[in-house]
């Protein structure tokens, strides 16, 4: 398997853990799931290539963080009948804040690595 085709998978089995967060509460409209999307997908590829793939090791921590998103994204929805761009934005910054923090307390490599920027 291809290290992008690696990471549709493992892309999958985390927004399993983002819709199973959200369950039927609201729905995603389709630019907030296709940002999601295209921000993890740079994020996990760069990080696959940088250290490799660890997805049998990270994955029931990933896919919490996944669920720990989908719940940060209702809470941003508030009222709204859908999670939009704005919300899953508000999300992910809560997320990844947190994932920073952790990445420096377990002195992980490669902090000061730009955001996750589109990748052709």
């Amino acid at each position: 398997m291809t290290p992008s085709q690696q990471i549709d998978y493992i892309l999958n089995d985390c927004f399993l853990a983002v819709g199973q967060a959200i369950g039927t509460a609201r729905s995603v409209d389709f630019e907030a799931l296709e940002w999601w999307r295209t921000r993890y997908r740079v994020a996990f590829l760069n990080a696959m290539v940088r250290k490799g793939n660890s997805w049998e090791l990270d994955r029931d921590r990933v896919t919490a963080v996944g669920r720990f998103l989908g719940q940060r994204a209702l809470c941003h929805a508030g009222d709204k009948p859908a999670i939009d761009l704005d919300c899953a934005r508000k999300a992910s910054a809560d997320i990844e804040g947190g994932c920073h923090m952790n990445a420096i307390r377990d002195g992980v490599e490669g902090l000061s690595a730009p955001k996750p920027t589109l990748v052709s």
